[in-house]
Formats: C-alpha cells, structure tokens, sequence
C-alpha cells in the first residue's frame, strides 16, 4: 500500500508595525525560490511560545527590533485554504511609540530580506507577500478572496 506523506501544518505570525504617522513597516523579501515580495516581519512559532512571544522574536531576529512584548496585541486569525497543508496566520500589530525604534531597523537576514521601509496604509507596494496582504486588507476592512478563511478576534 503506497503511503501518503502529508505535510506538517505550520502556525505563523506576522507583524504589522506602525509608526506614530500610521506608516507600516514591510521587508523586501528576495529569499531563493520565492516570487520577489514586500512583507511583514513573521515566521513559524517556535515549540512552548505565545503569539506574542514569537512576533517579539521573529520581530528582532528579521529587523533587529526590539519591541516590548505587551505592546503585541493579537488582531485576526487566517487559514490560506489554496495551500497543500494546513497554513494558519495569526496577525498580531505594534504601535510603535518612539520614532528613534525606527532608526534601530536593519537588514539582519540578507539571504531573506533586501530591505526594510515604511510605507503609508494609502500607498501600499503592489507585489506583497500573500499573507502580508491579507493581514492588510483584514486591517481596512477590505474583503478578502476566497482563498482566505479568516476568524475575528475580539479584544
């Protein structure tokens, strides 16, 4: 009998951190076998962590940003349904507030990210990162495709 391998489902976060201004801060993602896109900070949470643990984390490791952990609030929950495994997004947003956090942020992880820069929620980059978009459009309150299953969160 053949055996069907399945892959493992994966739990990310990603991170939309705005600036006192509302600008939003996305990564040029240039990471090898990927379409060229803008993103937020994220990755897959680690065994034993909280959301808000794992954005703090992934938040340094990608930027160099240190940000606090209760300043994380959780704001939705999405599922990519057009994935060959069960990939499930938790969005969690930062306010920042102080503006020389801005002037801490680096490329840390070259191979993945190109750059980092701000960006106004009226002026988006057209090629973002699947994820990065939903977040975003969930964000404004602009509908999703159905590609996307998404869950409120009530704070």
């Amino acid at each position: 009998m053949a055996e069907i391998l399945m892959a493992s489902p994966i739990i990310g976060v990603g991170i939309m951190i705005l600036d006192m201004n509302e600008n939003v801060l996305l990564g040029l993602r240039v990471k090898s076998g990927e379409e060229v896109s803008w993103c937020f900070p994220g990755g897959k949470i680690d065994i034993g962590e909280t959301f808000e643990q794992s954005a703090v984390r992934e938040t340094f490791e990608e930027t160099g940003l240190e940000l606090d952990l209760k300043g994380m609030q959780v704001f939705t929950m999405f599922i990519d349904r057009a994935a060959s495994y069960t990939n499930t997004t938790v969005g969690l947003m930062y306010k920042l507030n102080d503006s020389l956090l801005k002037e801490t942020v680096q490329v840390t992880e070259p191979d993945i990210f190109q750059k980092w820069d701000w960006f106004s929620l009226s002026n988006l980059p057209c090629n973002l990162f699947p994820q990065t978009e939903a977040m975003l459009n969930i964000w404004k309150d602009e509908p999703l495709s159905s590609q996307w299953v998404r869950y409120l969160i009530k704070s």
